[in-house]
């Protein structure tokens, strides 16, 4: 019945109004019998006949974690791990603020061209999606290594009040491998959503050197819009590819700090750019780790 009721609720987008800080049951400490308590997986979809989703003993924080698994289906055919933030009464999961990012610890042993992907969106009280995040691994990570998805909001927004995560193995090609298993541990949302206004008002368009620079993992980019501006503010690799999306917004005049995170970037040069109007401005960021 649960489950016939999340599917339902998924389409519908039909989500209840509570409020709290974390997922629940953030770490997987707390199971069912085919799934952990608060969370809707491809076992209980299934009714139990594969087995994908398993409560291990080997955890990065408590004493268990959350084991996705493709296993045989039949014919060398691999079964589609899900778990979603969907608790045991049918609802997403409540939220309070707009959150920087969704973190989280994890490992992964994937076979042939299958990808972990932890995908992030935030809902409001009309049941819009507002925003969203994503991590995609297909490296393989033997051991506990936390990854980071940061989440975009839409600009003017309001506060989200609930979120749904999505975590689940895929394949890049099309059919998924037997054998690929991620293990997912601790998750929790970081601060409020990046950026922050600083009081006055100044005279010109600027965009300042970040700090600390060299840095290791987040910087502070700070600038400056003297009247109402549609405003971006994005981070490319030294090869011209766009790695962030800071500020993609209208904002009224004043002074501005964003947080850029480059966890789960590799060292090197990045480029941040500020274009407004007829304004742009790049500054060079070196990341160390």
């Amino acid at each position: 019945m649960k489950a016939c009721f999340a599917i339902f609720l998924l389409l519908t987008l039909c989500f209840s109004n509570l409020l709290f800080a974390q997922p629940l049951n953030n770490s997987f400490e707390n199971w069912n019998t085919l799934d952990p308590v608060d969370w809707l997986s491809s076992d209980e979809l299934y009714g139990g006949t594969f087995d994908g989703i398993i409560q291990s003993s080997d955890a990065h924080e408590g004493s268990f974690s959350a084991r996705l698994e493709v296993i045989d289906i039949g014919g060398g055919l691999g079964s589609m791990p899900y778990l979603w933030s969907i608790d045991d009464a049918g609802s997403l999961h409540p939220v309070t603020q707009k959150y920087g990012s969704l973190k989280g610890w994890y490992k992964f042993s994937p076979q042939g061209n299958d990808i972990l992907y932890v995908g992030v969106v935030m809902f409001d009280s009309d049941s819009s999606a507002i925003g969203a995040g994503v991590f995609i691994q297909s490296n393989q990570v033997t051991s506990w290594t936390e990854f980071e998805a940061p989440i975009y909001y839409n600009p003017g927004s309001p506060n989200p009040i609930q979120v749904l995560i999505n975590i689940y193995i895929a394949d890049s090609t099309g059919q998924i491998n037997v054998g690929t298993f991620a293990l997912i541990d601790q998750l929790s949302f970081s601060g409020p959503s990046s950026v922050e206004q600083i009081s006055g008002l100044p005279m010109d368009f600027n965009l300042s050197q970040n700090y600390p620079n060299p840095f290791n993992p987040t910087t502070n980019i700070e600038y400056s819009i003297p009247e109402a501006s549609f405003v971006q503010l994005k981070v490319y690799d030294i090869l011209g590819n766009e790695v962030a999306t800071l500020v993609n917004e209208e904002q009224s005049a004043g002074n501005y700090k964003a947080d850029f995170s480059g966890n789960n970037l590799a060292s090197g040069l990045y480029i941040a750019k500020l274009q407004t109007g007829n304004y742009s401005k790049t500054i060079k960021m070196s990341l160390l780790k």
